[in-house]
């Protein structure tokens, strides 16, 4: 029977290619510490959102006010008279919610009539949060009469 003799240079380790512990360990830190300074970020990303959904609600509202303002009509009439704009003005409109669950009022400020027909009506909606007077939207817009009633 053959032996081989075995030498101790053959029975060293090889130096195998990877990441230790301690390599793993100070990349997970590196990370927890980029995801802490993006918190800032994110919060102050998902305010100015909310924020904006509820002035878009707000803008919307007030454009089908508009709208509605420049639509009014009776039966026959092909153009508005002072009185269909005003008696839809006098509306209490509902309040609506948007989709974060603000309550939005749309209000109509007072307006009169013209001194001279065909004239123009000057309307004016604004929408407020509930609770608060400073308007989130609102627009003024001229509607066109040919009379008064």
């Amino acid at each position: 029977m053959l032996v081989e003799e075995i030498s101790v240079s053959d029975l060293t380790l090889s130096n195998e290619g990877g990441f230790g512990l301690i390599e793993v360990v100070i990349s997970m830190s590196l990370l927890g510490l980029l995801a802490v300074s993006f918190i800032p970020v994110l919060l102050n990303s998902w305010k100015d959102t909310s924020a904006n959904t509820t002035i878009a609600t707000a803008t919307q509202i007030v454009n089908e006010q508009i709208e509605g303002a420049r639509a009014v009509r009776s039966a026959l009439a092909t153009t508005p008279s002072c009185q269909d704009v005003i008696s839809f003005l006098g509306v209490t409109l509902p309040p609506v919610i948007d989709p974060r669950g603000v309550t939005l009022l749309p209000k109509w400020s007072a307006t009169s009539c013209p001194n001279n027909y065909p004239g123009v009506v000057r309307a004016q909606v604004s929408v407020t949060r509930q609770g608060n007077i400073k308007p989130v939207a609102s627009a003024i817009t001229m509607i066109f009469v040919k009379s008064a009633v």
